[in-house]
């Protein structure tokens, strides 16, 4: 009895003892990234000229840099807005922490279209996202990202395709629709929103991409969850310094090779089998052969051109897909989510839900239930409503960022000069809310903003869903101006359409706000919406 008493209490010690060992972990490793980041953050911000503004500090407060950079982790949308206010707007330039990238140089209005049209060996847009996503370790081939074939691909035969795939791209959205949502007019079913936007958007853009795959689950939760993962893996690699990232790289990105692993199972075969068939069809004219009109065929097709093996191998080729589902899905989910909920989240009375279905469904009938490149093009409801959500619930954060490339640095219009490495933009909240831009209601969800002079014969400039200016980023502006918007516009707008058109969503009191991650915003992962089937499809 005794030595069974012994026994237990031993176990009880050992039990006691890892409690508060994993207790000592969970306060520790917190601690550690924060003091980590704490440091990098006040590094990099010493590199900066000291005559500029920090917003977010607070010289009464001890460590009040450091609470400046907790700030940029909590409240960016605030920061930046500061920024704006107390100094965009009187010509100054400033500085706004991120708690994961660092800080950001925000430069005034006047400035815009200056920075708009920088040569890349001055101002580089790619590196910025390159350093942002930290592509040297989420990616397993960051040698392809520098490679031209991905952006000739994007601005040249995806553009190409807008309009002539949408057979296709509509199919395949009625097929996601009938699973996610079903088919009862009667009883409301409720639906995550995020969840089954991701959904469409991936189903919708993978037709396209590689339309063997599809409908394959596992394939299209790989490049999911790859585009998830990344940008988690990205965030905690911004708080580890560069010392210590080739030691913690394989650790943190674990998902990410996992994520690839699960792709290149389904799609290098595919791949394979692609080049394969294309192949023999160039040496033998009578191969009864037709690949499909997708971007893995403009892929290969492309790689017939090409010597090295980073861009001619069936592997490199899997993996550019691989690449181009990160922009497709996450940027189109987070658009398609915003719009939703700032759609239904509207007063059932100001009619927005309902024109919009008027939009569809009369547009769609006019056309003959085709969805031609015109017929989108006639959603001007639609594009506008899009506009406005990217304006009023966009990502935020800096837009139009660039990485100073001299070695001696740049200097700003102003005379401001920044090292080489230094991050610039402009304060995207602040301009997209700003009443000189869009009046007293800059600050209100107006869907029609857009789209109501051209109703009403009075709209003076184009303002689509697409357009870029000074005064609306969110596809950028300028010489990098987002070569994809064309592709992302057509395909939410037939999404969108379809949803309106198809089904009846119940309006909700209050929106739920968005998520501060790191220096932008995304929509709440859990906001559901209720949905039933129109008794008439389309």
């Amino acid at each position: 009895m005794l030595a069974f008493t012994s026994v237990s209490l031993s176990l009880q010690s050992l039990l006691i003892i890892s409690s508060i060992s994993l207790l000592g972990v969970a306060i520790l490793v917190p601690l550690f990234l924060f003091t980590v980041t704490s440091l990098k953050a006040h590094r990099e911000h010493a590199l900066l000229p000291a005559s500029l503004p920090f917003i977010g500090k607070r010289r009464s407060e001890i460590l009040s840099s450091i609470r400046a950079n907790i700030r940029g982790a909590t409240v960016s949308a605030k920061l930046y807005m500061e920024a704006y206010t107390d100094y965009s707007l009187k010509g100054l330039v400033s500085i706004v922490p991120t708690w994961t990238k660092g800080p950001q140089v925000i430069i005034p209005p006047t400035m815009t279209n200056w920075l708009a049209h920088q040569p890349s060996h001055i101002l580089n847009a790619k590196d910025c996202t390159f350093e942002s996503q930290q592509f040297q370790w989420t990616l397993q081939h960051p040698e392809i990202q520098h490679n031209d074939m991905m952006d000739l691909m994007i601005k040249r035969d995806l553009a190409k395709s807008v309009g002539q795939l949408n057979d296709q791209i509509v199919d395949e959205i009625n097929a996601a629709m009938d699973e996610l949502f079903g088919n009862d007019t009667e009883e409301w079913k409720e639906v995550g929103i995020w969840d089954s936007m991701i959904q469409l958007v991936a189903r919708s853009a993978n037709r396209v991409f590689i339309s063997d795959l599809c409908r394959n689950q596992e394939y299209l939760m790989s490049c999911v969850h790859w585009t998830q993962d990344i940008q988690v893996s990205a965030a905690l690699l911004h708080m580890i310094p560069k010392f210590m990232k080739p030691y913690l790289a394989r650790l943190i990105t674990y998902r990410n090779r996992k994520d690839t692993q699960m792709f290149m199972k389904h799609a290098l075969p595919v791949v394979e089998q692609r080049i394969a068939d294309m192949t023999r069809k160039l040496n033998d004219k009578n191969f009864d052969y037709e690949p499909p009109n997708e971007l893995l065929t403009w892929l290969i097709r492309e790689s017939f051109k090409r010597t090295t093996e980073s861009e001619t191998s069936a592997e490199s080729i899997a993996y550019r897909l691989l690449l181009l589902n990160y922009p497709a899905i996450s940027t189109s989910t987070i658009a398609a989510s915003n719009a939703i909920l700032d759609v239904i989240s509207t007063p059932p009375s100001d009619g927005i839900l309902a024109a919009l279905t008027e939009e569809a469904t009369r547009v769609c009938e006019l056309h003959g239930n085709e969805w031609t490149k015109g017929a989108v093009h006639e959603l001007i409801r639609m594009d506008s409503t899009l506009r406005e959500s990217a304006r009023y619930s966009g990502i935020g954060g800096t837009g139009l960022a660039r990485r100073v490339k001299p070695s001696n640095g740049i200097s700003l219009p102003d005379g401001t000069w920044l090292p080489k490495g230094a991050t610039i933009g402009v304060g995207q909240v602040g301009i997209h809310f700003d009443p000189d831009h869009y009046g007293e209601t800059a600050d209100k969800f107006d869907a029609f903003r857009f789209s109501r002079p051209k109703e009403e014969g009075t709209a003076k400039v184009n303002e689509d869903f697409i357009t870029t200016s000074e005064k609306y980023l969110a596809f950028s502006h300028g010489v990098h101006s987002c070569p994809g918007r064309f592709f992302a516009a057509n395909e939410l707008k037939l999404i969108l359409a379809h949803l309106v058109m198809n089904y009846e969503i119940q309006p909700i009191e209050t929106r739920p706000p968005n998520t501060p991650l790191g220096d932008v915003n995304i929509p709440p992962l859990k906001a559901t919406m209720k949905i039933r089937r129109r008794v008439r499809k389309f």
